[in-house]
């Protein structure tokens, strides 16, 4: 026990170095920036994403993918970009941005960030769709909340980091017990979610989503923030087995209330959840 107590000490430790935290590369960082904005300006999208090799190439691949092949391929971020529209546009950017801090080479650490991307995908997908399905402003809000989905749990993935990080550089001889690791986990992500996305200097609106998206007292006229909650409960729940008795808890929580989304609606969120998962698959061939 003291010596999983000291693991937790030394990862916390370093969690709040400023150089512990997820990388994003200035062009990442300035494209999230723009692409977080309400109305991007699709010029300076179109410039930043070309000034990045890996994800020029991403974009292109994705463009000319059998999701959205047209007639003739296409060899500019232009006619991509022209190709997928705005919204996706951006959705499709921003996943590009963060894959690649989901990527190790270590096993231990590598399945839980497979498992976490693959969660945070899903939570991207189910929160744009059910803005759509509620009618919510449609395109507007369905790519914020894509966007949110997307980094809502970005605080594991910085816990993961130092993880790795203090294991790579022998602060610790080995990696905590699942237990330990998910108590760590659920106690401190949101805080650091939080820290993070500041860090990146996203607008506050996501931050408070990292920062709520588990929190017993939250903004109830947050939209986006009740999006995201319902759709991770959603997630996690298929993640555990598809229970009814997790189904009742989501149609009689506070989300699906505000939200009135009814038990036929969350089972319409998951069958569209399941159904990305196969088209994010597809992105990936």
């Amino acid at each position: 026990m003291e010596q999983e107590q000291a693991i937790i000490d030394v990862i916390l430790s370093e969690v709040k170095k400023e150089d512990s935290l997820p990388p994003l590369s200035r062009n990442a960082l300035a494209l999230q920036q723009e692409i977080a904005k309400s109305a991007p300006e699709l010029k300076k999208v179109e410039n930043l994403i070309k000034s990045d090799p890996a994800l020029t190439s991403h974009m292109l691949r994705i463009a000319n993918s059998v999701v959205y092949k047209g007639l003739e391929e296409i060899d500019s971020i232009k006619e991509a970009i022209l190709r997928l529209g705005v919204n996706e546009t951006k959705n499709v950017a921003a996943w590009a941005i963060h894959q690649s801090n989901f990527k190790t080479d270590d096993p231990f650490i590598k399945a839980y960030k497979s498992r976490l991307w693959f969660h945070s995908l899903s939570c991207a997908v189910g929160s744009s769709w059910t803005a759509k399905y509620l009618d919510l402003d449609s395109e507007t809000v369905a790519s914020k909340a894509f966007i949110a989905g997307l980094l809502h749990d970005m605080g594991t993935l910085s816990l993961l980091t130092a993880l790795e990080k203090v294991k790579s550089n022998n602060k610790i001889k080995t990696y905590p017990s699942e237990k330990v690791l998910s108590e760590l986990i659920q106690k401190f992500h949101s805080e650091q979610g939080y820290t993070l996305l500041k860090h990146w200097n996203l607008p506050d609106e996501y931050c408070v989503i990292s920062r709520d998206h588990h929190a017993e007292e939250f903004d109830q006229t947050n939209i986006l923030l009740l999006l995201v909650r319902l759709t991770n409960k959603i997630c996690l729940k298929m993640e555990a087995g598809n229970r009814r008795e997790d189904t009742a808890a989501i149609v009689s929580s506070v989300e699906s209330n505000i939200l009135g989304v009814s038990e036929i609606g969350i089972a319409e969120i998951e069958i569209e959840i399941e159904a990305s998962q196969e088209k994010f698959k597809r992105k990936e061939t």
